[in-house]
């Protein structure tokens, strides 16, 4: 049965993250619905986790060369929404002083390798870890959910659930190289699975896709996070709060480093583009 929203919007972990980063560029993207410009790690993520996904959904049969066409396939279709969306690469975001040509280039290669080395590691621990497959036979790989969490609705998205040597564990693929701040996302999916299957999970982790550089790093999960020892209260809480925030027109400015990864930042009044 669909849950009521009880006139509420639903939400998600990514508002609830964008919210939590700066309420106010989560007014500019998200209720403003000002232009933002793209970026190639946005569209090198998506083609990731679509090649990945293909490929865990095929039973791990497709070969490398079949991944990655899909992943290139994918990037192709991200990145002609894109430039549809502008087509002034000048005002593309980049990492660092790169071209945003260079920048593009060097994303999509990196963003294949790390679909082929995600390869690489399913085929070495095939024997030890496996994709779960939930008690009503779907594959527990980008697994929908929507689910209350106390008063508020939350939907989204399970990238994994994973059979491995220490039990079952709820995984997040990540292509970036920034930590993690905290577990908050992966115990939301730990109540997700628990509120449509009543199984309980008590491990999560972040895939961390291969990095290319001067100093490379191949693909592999973080150490497993015990996730029981976060609290339910607490993360009804934390929901709670973001949504009536969000309702009552609470939009905090939090500028910081990430201001330099923010696609609205040139309609910012705090950073004087107003």
């Amino acid at each position: 049965m669909p849950i009521s929203t009880g006139g509420t919007k639903p939400r998600s972990h990514s508002q609830y993250a964008r919210f939590a980063q700066c309420g106010l560029a989560y007014r500019l993207e998200r209720v403003d619905r000002k232009p933002s410009n793209p970026a190639g790690w946005f569209i090198q993520g998506i083609a990731v986790h679509h090649g990945v996904e293909l490929y865990e959904r095929s039973g791990r049969t497709l070969t490398r060369a079949q991944v990655a066409e899909a992943y290139c396939q994918s990037w192709d279709r991200e990145l002609h929404a894109g430039r549809a969306n502008q087509p002034d690469e000048s005002r593309w975001m980049t990492g660092g002083f790169k071209s945003a040509a260079k920048d593009l280039a060097d994303r999509k290669a990196l963003g294949e390798h790390q679909v082929l080395d995600y390869i690489r590691y399913a085929e070495e621990v095939n024997e030890h870890e496996s994709i779960w497959h939930a008690p009503d036979g779907k594959p527990a790989i980008e697994l929908e959910f929507r689910i209350r969490v106390g008063d508020v609705v939350v939907r989204g998205f399970i990238d994994q659930i994973v059979q491995t040597p220490y039990g079952l564990t709820v995984r997040d693929v990540k292509t970036g190289t920034k930590k993690q701040p905290s577990a908050l996302q992966l115990a939301l999916y730990r109540r997700a699975v628990w509120e449509m299957y009543q199984v309980d999970i008590t491990w999560g982790d972040y895939f961390e896709c291969a990095r290319l550089g001067r100093s490379p790093k191949r693909g592999a999960p973080t150490d497993p996070i015990d996730l029981t020892t976060i609290d339910q209260h607490w993360l009804e809480r934390q929901y709670a709060a973001m949504d009536a925030a969000e309702r009552n027109g609470v939009y905090l400015a939090n500028p910081g480093d990430h201001c330099v990864t923010c696609g609205v930042q040139q309609h910012c009044p705090a950073k004087g583009n107003a």
